[in-house]
């Protein structure tokens, strides 16, 4: 989790003649004939004192001098007189109404009073009188932001950022828009905008590290905060920003090494052991992360992240109960609130469901789907109704299963009695055993019946077993959960048993490089959808995964599978041991040591000689 960018959004209120060079003494203390100059000059020097006394002069002998009203007017404005300021200001638009500056002005008194409405009136103003005033537009974007019109105040800095592009303020306010409104890759863009304005400015680098975080672009990220920490060594956000890079890059001892620097400056910070936890519970060290979650939950009650990681944890010891109940934070944490919209109909909480309609809806991957439909049969069992709304390309699988008595590839519009997301029914039972009876999922008859005739004639009476060696290339730590297909040769050696690669995607192309030393049977590009795969699965003796959906498709088929475990495995596989409650026809090879795969791949040569 990443902290955003402390946000400033105090007004430009540095008037105009203050950018200027300052008078030199000579013209203070040799006055010319010239009152106004005369004012000015005291004004610049910084002798508000004598500026007022030279602009009230004026002004007894000229009542109606706009100029003079509006620069007493903006000395009151410095001296933070914000009543004397408006009156002055008042007085001059009242002489000359399409005055932009002083439009400007009176908006930032209207700020110090805090009328933020009022503020925006007389900034519109100043832009309508003179759209080409890019300090106009500049203001009303900040005053727009302030008031939550970010889509407004975006525009507003763009228009300031295209009249005058080394308006500093308005390129940085522009970039931190961008990255509110989630759009990234232009929020990058925008901040090395501000950053070539202000290479040293902390707030940019670290908007800009960020937003670069956001993109995975984590390589510049790290440089770009390691800067910010040059600047200023105990910035918090910094800190976090890099730790976060570091982690991404899967860094993990060098990144826990950076949060215990930020510990030490921000030892409360909830989100600060909640992001230790994440990078424990990366190296398999589950109690110190549980120790930092727990910290986080007494910190901060409501941090939803934290709960969802120690649900997950407790899950991973079968630890359920707890692990159901703190994992329902899922859905409400900031990732959380997107992913799981409601539906427009009451959530099931465990009420009695005899002779009710329920909806048992999708979440995340295609695994979790095939893991979690079981529940449907349950719920019948219960006395509903039960309708599953799924993806595509599991609805034909789907619809074959018992318990369900339709299946919807978009979500409903209503007419349910109830609705539960999949993986929510469980922490809604009062058992918490696991309905593991498998299979619970069957393959299509014809498409069996195709593929087995097909597998016969390539596998003769060799046993046929499946490969699949990588899953999902955007999972966090996909590097470690997939398999190089080449340390997989190994198993090559093993007599009696025909290859048949159920691999799909980028990987499928690792099996060019293999094809004269271990003859596989590529499959993956007529596997169209889950059905097609579990009716090659059905085909086959054994199938052989890494954690991806097939793992869990072959359990939920009730076939015999071997899953190829990082060390630090996902929840649903547990803490350890061969076995697992959800597929009783799975049997589990783990890594000891984070990356290493060649324990494994002897233990699944041996597990082969022995079929």
């Amino acid at each position: 989790m990443r902290v955003p960018p402390t946000t400033q959004d105090a007004m430009h209120n540095i008037p105009a003649f203050t950018q200027q060079e300052t008078v030199t003494t000579s013209t203070v203390d040799n006055p010319v004939d010239n009152p106004i100059e005369n004012a000015l000059a005291l004004h610049r020097a910084g002798r508000l004192d004598g500026a007022e006394q030279a602009y009230r002069a004026i002004l007894n002998a000229q009542p109606c001098d706009a100029s003079t009203l509006y620069m007493l007017g903006v000395l009151y404005l410095q001296r933070q007189d914000i009543e004397r300021a408006i009156e002055r200001f008042d007085a001059a638009l009242a002489l000359e109404p399409n005055d932009a500056d002083c439009l400007i002005d009176r908006g930032i008194a209207a700020l110090a009073r805090g009328d933020d409405e009022g503020a925006e009136r007389f900034f519109s103003v100043a832009v309508e009188y003179a759209p080409q005033h890019a300090l106009a537009h500049s203001n009303l974007g900040k005053v727009q932001r302030r008031m939550g019109k970010r889509e407004e105040a975006l525009a507003s800095f763009q228009q300031a950022v295209e009249l005058e592009s080394d308006l500093f303020e308005a390129a940085v306010g522009r970039a931190e828009l961008l990255e509110a409104l989630s759009r990234p890759q232009e929020a990058v863009a925008a901040y090395q905008c501000a950053e070539r304005l202000a290479p040293q400015d902390t707030r940019v680098l670290r908007g800009l590290g960020a937003t670069l975080n956001a993109v995975r672009r984590h390589t510049e990220a790290t440089e770009v905060f390691q800067r910010a920490l040059q600047l200023e060594p105990r910035d918090i956000h910094a800190l976090f920003g890099l730790a976060f890079a570091t982690d991404a890059q899967l860094k993990f001892d060098d990144a826990l090494a950076i949060y215990a620097r930020a510990l030490e400056i921000a030892p409360d910070s909830p989100t600060l052991h909640n992001n230790v936890a994440f990078t424990l519970t990366c190296l398999s060290r589950y109690d110190e992360a549980d120790d930092h979650l727990r910290c986080a939950i007494e910190l901060s009650p409501t941090l939803s992240n934290a709960y969802k990681l120690l649900g997950m944890s407790e899950l991973r010891r079968g630890n359920f109960r707890r692990g159901w109940t703190y994992y329902e934070h899922r859905k409400t944490t900031p990732s959380g609130l997107l992913d799981y919209p409601k539906l427009g109909m009451p959530e099931w909480q465990g009420e009695p469901i005899g002779g009710k309609r329920l909806l048992l809806a999708r979440e995340q991957g295609a695994g979790d789907q095939l893991q979690f439909v079981r529940y449907a049969d349950v719920l019948r069992g219960l006395g509903a109704t039960v309708d599953v709304w799924t993806s595509s390309e599991l609805a034909p699988l789907i619809s074959r299963m018992p318990g369900v008595n339709r299946v919807l590839t978009s979500q409903p519009d209503g007419g349910y009695d109830y609705s539960c997301r999949m993986i929510s029914v469980p922490a809604c039972l009062s058992d918490d055993a696991i309905p593991n009876a498998v299979p619970y999922l069957s393959a299509d008859a014809a498409q069996v019946a195709v593929w087995s005739e097909r597998l016969a004639q390539a596998a003769g009476e060799r046993k046929k077993i499946g490969l699949v060696w990588a899953g999902n290339p955007q999972h966090y730590l996909d590097v470690y959960r997939s398999a190089p297909l080449a340390a997989l040769e190994a198993l090559a050696s093993v007599r009696g048993l025909a290859w048949f690669a159920l691999q799909k995607g980028a990987a499928e192309a690792q099996l060019d490089g293999l094809a004269h030393r271990w003859p596989i049977s590529a499959l993956g590009q007529l596997l169209n959808d889950f059905d097609a795969t579990a009716a090659v699965i059905e085909c086959l003796d054994l199938v052989i995964t890494v954690d991806t959906s097939v793992a869990h498709l072959a359990g939920a088929l009730g076939k015999p599978v071997w899953v190829m475990l990082p060390k630090q495995a996902d929840w649903r596989w547990m803490m350890s041991g061969e076995d697992n409650p959800w597929y009783p026809t799975a049997r589990l090879f783990r890594q000891q040591v984070l990356g290493d795969w060649t324990p494994v791949i002897d233990a699944l040569r041996g597990a082969l000689e022995a079929l």
